[in-house]
């Protein structure tokens, strides 16, 4: 598991600024959830232990996921 740096959270807060005023912003937040997924090794079901070692990570993971909307804008509770 890759523990996350000031610079890498800078990076992916830039990134999901970029993405939010996008005009296909859905997409590119999942991609952006699976890359975080992919980096972190962020588990697909709640990990409680996880989540207390990474409360930095999980929060911007969480912020990303709570932007995508399904269904004509309807706003998705995720992780």
């Amino acid at each position: 598991m890759k523990v996350i740096t000031f610079g890498e959270m800078k990076e992916l807060t830039n990134r999901y600024k970029a993405i939010i005023k996008s005009p296909h912003k859905d997409l590119r937040l999942a991609n952006m959830l699976d890359d975080m997924r992919q980096a972190y090794g962020i588990p697909l079901l709640r990990n409680n232990q996880f989540e207390h070692n990474n409360p930095y990570l999980m929060q911007m993971y969480r912020t990303v996921s709570f932007s995508r909307e399904f269904m004509g804008g309807d706003t998705v509770v995720g992780y």
